[in-house]
């Protein structure tokens, strides 16, 4: 199993990442989120089936409802 400290590295990588690309600025955060969220849940005790890191494609799928408004315009 991946620990929380490379889910946490890896969102850390996403975070660089879109500041480096602002095209995919909004690609790179939602990714980071999601591993973030991946960090926590893995630290209380196991992930929920919710958020998993089974699910490999676009980040703007796994979280629809997470992703605001303005930046589902932004591109």
């Amino acid at each position: 199993m991946t620990s929380p400290l490379e889910f946490s590295a890896r969102a850390a990588l996403c975070r660089q990442l879109a500041r480096r690309e602002p095209d995919s600025k909004v690609l790179w955060l939602a990714e980071a989120e999601r591993w973030s969220r991946l960090t926590l849940a893995s630290r209380v005790g196991g992930t929920t089936p919710e958020y998993t890191d089974a699910y490999i494609g676009d980040a703007f799928e796994a979280f629809p409802s997470e992703i605001s408004p303005e930046a589902a315009n932004a591109s």
